[in-house]
Formats: structure tokens, C-alpha cells, sequence
């Protein structure tokens, strides 16, 4: 039997560090009441400003189609974490602002913490 590439072995690597580290995110994220995948939705949404993403934009940088992303939407919609500028744009709303600073705090807290404890310097350079 031949073992993987080393291609191979290196995504499977990526794939396992990427699971993991959104795994911790998430825990760190959920005393917020979001997820990762959220907070990334939502810092989209603040990079965007005052003019917002269209849907098909804010698709497009999900990777997802528009009906995946206008499920995702709706309930922060909902929640009034965003809302819709007059060209039907979506964009923060002010809780919506307010609760991704407080998120991408934790996030980055989080994000540091996970480094130091998986990574050593030397591995980092």
C-alpha cells in the first residue's frame, strides 16, 4: 500500500486545523449567540459600509448561492443585526455593528489563545 502524497497529507492537515479552530471559535462565539460563519457574514456587511452588499454580492463572497445566503440573512434580520438600505442593499444595523465589534473581540481573543496553545513559536516562522 503507498501513503498519501504529501499534497494529500498536507489538506488533510488544513482540513483537521480548520475544524478545530472554527470548533473553539464557535465555543467562544455561542456566548454572543453566533457562529463563525456569522461573524464572517457580518464583517462582510461592515467592510460594505453604509451602501451594504447587494444579495448577489454577498453571495458571491460567501461562496454560496443567493438563496443560501437570504436564509442566512433572514433571521438576523429578524434579530435587527442588519437591515436594508434604500436600493434593497443589506448592510449592519447599529445593534448589527455593536454585536459584530463585541464578536470579533472574542473571536480574536479566542484566535490568539488557540495559537498559543497548538503552536509554538518556532512553528509559527
Amino acid at each position: 500500500m503507498t501513503s498519501p502524497s504529501p499534497a494529500l497529507e498536507a489538506l488533510i492537515l488544513l482540513t483537521r486545523v480548520n475544524a478545530e479552530a472554527t470548533a473553539a471559535l464557535d465555543k467562544a462565539l455561542s456566548r454572543v449567540g453566533l457562529w463563525l460563519n456569522d461573524l464572517s457574514l457580518l464583517g462582510l456587511l461592515r467592510d460594505a459600509g453604509a451602501q451594504g452588499l447587494s444579495r448577489a454580492d454577498l453571495a458571491r463572497a460567501l461562496a454560496q448561492s443567493q438563496s443560501q445566503t437570504l436564509r442566512r440573512v433572514k433571521p438576523m434580520e429578524k434579530l435587527d443585526w442588519i437591515a436594508r438600505t434604500d436600493a434593497g442593499n443589506f448592510r449592519l444595523s447599529s445593534h448589527g455593528r455593536a454585536l459584530e465589534l463585541e464578536a470579533s473581540g472574542l473571536a480574536a481573543n479566542r484566535s490568539e489563545a488557540w495559537l498559543d496553545g497548538v503552536l509554538d513559536a518556532d512553528e509559527i516562522l
